[in-house]
């Protein structure tokens, strides 16, 4: 045996099932050299009971013991471990046992009486199969932890790109704001943005790039880093203007938008001297709002189809903040998870929680008491008239 060989050897584990105690002493003498720990049992209930307790590597078992054969053993195992390499040593070959070894997946035999030569056979090939077993392991095991690496990266970029500039004071001119932005993974397809403007004005951008995976994070992400340049640079010019904005973003994302791609959205400008506020939806679920002294829930339904490589002209419209005590922005996530023990989506009770609910924390209490499993990523803002 060289000496790379003799090296693996002594980092495993090996149990050994012999009911003859003269050749168990043969092999304690032997084995206890060869491995770095060597489990003994003297029948096939004793092995098992071995094998549950103790982290083994290969199992070398005689086929003939009373109670529990070495073969009726080796079927147990299999049923928690179908991997570790089983060497059985036999004198019977019989048709029967080899159909039941066959399904048990026996590593490799030894007959008796066996050669030193023919024992270290069957082990080589135990080793080997354990060896390709630990480099695939490694492989597989470097690669989650490469990408998890990636991933935390990626969501630090997105966390990087995406502006909230309330997030301390949690005021946006007279209203109480928060929001809730958790994806499902880490590629989200949502972002946003809250930019303040001026203290009179805030633009705030909601996002949600249709699909999944890659294309639409990537696209998200860059719609929210362009629109967060775009507004320094036209503030800095002293003309912002929502719909220049939005044709800006539009000459920037259109070639790089996939053919079948689209992009939904919320651009919505905040402005305390005209006081009111103008929006511009592009296929998201509509905002829902209160009034004050009024305790019915309003909506705002979208102005404009999905944005995308084709789109040219849009609609924005306007809403007095005078009419508005309470209002919440979201992207679809919100609403398109289905709600425990039903059929149902979220979005058939959004609104009578939205009308309960107090601030976030209410809202997301209620929320959760109804959504089972998050099926997409989930964006929203809520404001509170303060």
């Amino acid at each position: 045996m060289n000496s790379n060989i003799r090296d693996i050897y002594k980092t495993l584990t090996m149990l050994c099932v012999e009911d003859d105690k003269n050749v168990l002493e043969i092999y304690k003498e032997i084995f206890s050299l060869m491995f770095k720990k060597v489990y003994f049992a003297q029948d096939g209930n004793e092995g098992f009971e071995c094998f549950k307790q103790h982290d083994i590597d290969i199992v070398l078992t005689d086929y003939n013991m009373p109670e529990c054969n070495g073969l009726e053993m080796s079927e147990k195992i299999r049923e928690i471990d179908a991997t570790v390499p089983i060497i059985m040593v036999t004198a019977l070959e019989s048709m029967d046992m080899l159909k039941r070894v066959i399904d048990v997946h026996i590593t490799s035999f030894l007959k008796k009486p066996f050669t030193s030569e023919s024992m270290y056979l069957a082990f080589n090939l135990a080793v080997k199969s354990i060896i390709a077993e630990r480099t695939l392991l490694k492989e597989q095991t470097e690669q989650i932890l490469y990408n998890d690496y990636q991933e935390k990266l990626t969501y630090a970029k997105e966390k990087t790109i995406i502006k909230n500039d309330i997030e301390e004071s949690k005021q946006l001119l007279s209203y109480h704001c928060e929001v809730f932005y958790q994806p499902k993974d880490t590629l989200s397809g949502d972002s946003y943005l809250i930019k303040k403007l001026s203290n009179d004005e805030f633009f705030v951008f909601i996002v949600d790039g249709m699909g999944k995976g890659i294309s639409a994070s990537v696209t998200a992400m860059m719609s929210s880093a362009f629109l967060n340049y775009q507004i320094e640079k036209l503030l800095k010019k002293g003309n912002f203007s929502l719909r220049k904005m939005i044709k800006e973003l539009f000459k920037f994302i259109h070639p790089n938008l996939l053919e079948e791609e689209v992009l939904a959205a919320s651009f919505i400008y905040f402005n305390a001297k005209l006081n009111e506020f103008q929006y511009a939806l592009f296929a998201m679920p509509p905002l829902l709002y209160m009034q004050p002294q009024k305790d019915d829930v309003y909506k705002i339904r979208s102005n404009n189809p999905p944005i995308t490589i084709y789109s040219n002209d849009f609609v924005i419209d306007t809403l007095s903040l005078e009419e508005i005590k309470k209002l919440l922005i979201y992207s679809d996530g919100l609403n398109e998870n289905v709600v425990q023990d039903s059929e149902s989506i979220y979005g058939v009770y959004l609104q009578d929680d939205f009308k309960s609910a107090g601030d976030l924390t209410m809202l997301e209490s209620l929320r959760k008491n109804r959504v089972k499993d998050q099926e997409d990523d989930i964006t929203y803002i809520f404001l509170q008239s303060l």
